[in-house]
C-alpha cells in the first residue's frame, strides 16, 4: 500500500535562535549526531527491507539538513522504484551547494527531491532565503516556501512573495500562542498570499475515520496516525513487522486536527492541485481545471461565489486555464460568476447542451456550438405543467432549443420520487428516447441523447489540444460522477459551509 510516512528523528538542534523556538537553546554532540545518523539509517534501510511504498518526509526536531547523513538517507530512498518521493522540513541555511553534491554522489534521483522551506524573518532576509529557493529551482528540484503568519512580520513575507516565481506556492501557517483573533484586514492580507489559509483558521475536528493511511514513525520505531497524535500504531522494528490494529486507527485521543501536517491527508479536507502526498506542499497545476458551479465554486443556495473562493480561483488562474462544467445555462453561469468571470475561458453548460471556448492564451480560435434537441412534445408537456407542479424553461440560442429544464414546485418531485415514478412521468410527458434526462434537486433536465458534461470536456480538450492527464475536474454532485470518475476522481468537492476565523491559540 502506498502512503505518505513521515519520520522524526533524535536530533534536538537548530542553527537558528528564533525567539519562539526551543530548539535553537539546545546543544548538539558528535556524539548524538552519530545516534541521530544510526537511528535515520536504520529508518531508511527497514523501510527498503520491508518493501514500503509511498513517499517520506523528514519532519525534524530542529535543522537536519545542515548534516550530511540526512541526504544520504534521502538519497538511498529515492532509488527505490517503491518511493515515489522524498524529502524533509528545513530553513534553507544549508550549504546547498555541498549537501546537493553528497545527494548526488549517493545516487539521489533529484527529480523525487521535495523540500519544504520555512523562512524565519528573524534569522534570514527575505533576499537571501529567495536566493536560495532560486537555486535549487534551478537544480530542478520541487520545494514549497512558508512562513508564520506573524502580523508585526507581514513587510517582510511580502516581500518574500514578490521576490519568488508566481509559480512558487508560499503557505501561511497560523501562527500559534498569541492571545488575539487575526482582524478581518490581516486574514484578507494573508489570504492573499495563501490562497489556502482558510484551511489553517478552520476547526478540523478530529476524526480517525477521515484519517488517511499515513504513518508517523519515531527514530526508537514508535508508530502513530500523525505528529500530533499519542495513539500508538506499534513499532516499525517489530518483527515480523505488522501493521496497526484496526481497533487502534479507531482511536484519536485529539480534539482537533491542529496543524497542517495532522490535516492535510484527511480524506474529507480538500487540498486541489497537491496530488497524492500533500504533506510535501508542493501544488502541481495542470493546463485546464473545469468546475462544477452550485455546489462547488458557488454554496448550495447562495447566489454568488464568496470573497474566498474568488481569491482561490483568482490565484488559480495564473497558473492554468479556468473553465467551467455545469448543468447552468450561460446567463446563470454569468452572474453567480460576475467578480471573477473576466478568467473564465469557456467551458460546458446546460449539462453539455453548450459548449463555449472564450480568448484561452495559448490556443487559437474560438468555440461556440450547441446540440439542438427535439422538442415535439413541449408543446403538449407544458399543458400538464400545472397537473404535475412544473414550470418548463427552455434555452436556446439562434431559435434551435439545447435545454428543457422542468422545475417542480417543493414536495412535487426530486428526491421524493422513486426512479419508477420518474421514467412513468417522462413517459406521460412523451420524452422521446432521443433525448438524455437528468433529475437534480428538484429540476428535470432534459437534453440530447449523447450530450453531457464530460462529453463537452473532451470536445474541448481536443479542441485545444489538452491531454487527459493535463486536464482536472471538481465537482461534487452525482451529475459529476461521470467527469470525476474519467479523470481518477481527484476533485470530488464536499459542501460544508466556510470556515470561520478562530483564535490564533490552539
Amino acid at each position: 500500500m502506498k502512503r505518505q510516512w513521515y519520520y522524526r528523528g533524535s536530533l534536538k538542534y537548530c542553527n537558528y535562535s528564533c525567539s519562539y523556538c526551543p530548539f535553537s537553546k539546545r546543544s548538539c554532540s558528535r556524539a548524538g549526531i552519530q545516534k541521530d545518523k544510526e537511528a535515520f539509517f536504520r529508518f531508511t534501510d527497514r523501510m527498503l527491507v520491508q518493501k514500503c511504498e509511498g513517499a517520506v518526509l523528514v519532519v525534524p526536531y530542529g535543522e537536519a539538513l545542515l548534516y550530511p547523513h540526512y541526504w544520504e538517507g534521502l538519497a538511498t530512498l529515492s532509488q527505490s522504484g517503491r518511493i515515489d518521493a522524498a524529502g524533509a522540513q528545513s530553513n534553507f541555511s544549508f550549504p546547498a551547494k555541498q549537501m546537493l553534491a553528497v545527494y548526488r554522489a549517493c545516487g539521489g534521483d533529484l527529480q523525487k527531491l521535495r523540500l519544504w522551506g520555512t523562512f524565519h524573518p528573524e534569522m534570514t532576509s527575505a533576499r537571501q532565503f529567495a536566493d536560495q529557493c532560486l537555486y535549487l529551482a534551478s537544480q530542478g528540484i520541487s520545494y514549497c516556501a512558508g512562513a508564520v503568519g506573524d502580523p508585526r512580520q507581514m513587510d517582510e513575507i511580502r516581500m518574500l512573495r514578490d521576490l519568488l516565481p508566481d509559480n512558487a506556492y508560499l503557505w501561511i501557517n497560523r501562527m500559534d500562542g498569541c492571545k488575539q483573533k487575526y482582524t478581518d484586514a490581516q486574514v484578507k492580507a494573508f489570504s492573499e498570499i495563501d490562497p489556502f489559509f482558510s484551511q489553517e483558521l478552520a476547526h478540523h475536528r478530529a476524526n480517525p475515520a477521515a484519517c488517511g493511511e499515513n504513518r508517523f514513525v519515531e527514530a526508537d520505531g514508535s508508530m502513530r496516525r500523525c505528529n500530533i497524535s499519542r495513539q500508538s500504531l506499534g513499532n516499525f522494528y517489530e518483527e515480523p513487522y505488522a501493521d496497526a490494529k484496526e481497533e487502534d486507527l479507531r482511536v484519536c485521543t485529539k480534539k482537533e486536527c491542529a496543524c497542517y501536517l495532522a490535516y492535510c491527508n484527511r480524506k474529507d479536507v480538500i487540498l486541489p492541485f497537491f496530488g497524492q502526498y500533500p504533506a510535501f506542499r508542493i501544488p502541481a497545476y495542470p493546463k485546464a481545471a473545469f468546475f462544477d458551479i452550485d455546489g462547488t465554486l458557488v454554496p448550495k443556495g447562495e447566489k454568488q461565489i464568496t470573497e474566498e473562493t474568488a481569491r482561490r480561483l483568482l490565484h488559480l488562474s495564473k497558473r492554468c486555464e479556468i473553465f467551467l462544467a455545469t448543468s447552468l445555462p450561460l446567463s446563470y453561469a454569468k452572474r453567480k460568476l460576475a467578480p471573477v468571470w473576466h478568467v473564465i475561458r469557456g467551458g460546458v453548460f446546460a449539462n453539455g447542451g453548450r459548449r463555449l471556448i472564450l480568448e484561452c492564451s495559448g490556443a487559437g480560435g474560438t468555440l461556440d456550438v450547441i446540440t439542438p434537441m427535439n422538442t415535439d412534445w413541449l408543446a403538449a408537456a407544458k399543458e400538464l405543467g400545472k397537473r404535475h407542479g412544473f414550470t418548463a424553461h427552455t434555452y436556446q440560442k439562434g431559435g434551435e432549443v439545447y435545454k428543457v429544464t422542468l422545475a417542480f414546485r417543493p414536495g412535487r418531485a426530486g428526491t421524493g420520487r422513486t426512479e419508477a415514478k420518474r421514467r412513468n412521468l417522462a413517459h406521460l410527458l412523451k420524452i422521446p428516447d432521443s433525448c438524455r434526462i437528468l433529475w437534480e434537486e428538484g429540476r428535470m433536465q432534459i437534453t440530447k441523447q449523447g450530450t453531457g458534461k464530460l462529453e463537452g470536456i473532451l470536445e474541448i480538450c481536443r479542441e485545444l489540444g489538452y491531454r487527459k492527464e493535463e486536464a482536472a475536474v471538481f465537482g461534487d454532485s452525482e451529475n459529476d460522477t461521470e467527469m470525476l470518475d474519467y479523470f481518477n476522481g481527484t476533485g470530488r468537492v464536499q459542501n460544508r459551509t466556510e470556515p470561520k476565523e478562530p483564535d490564533c491559540k490552539t
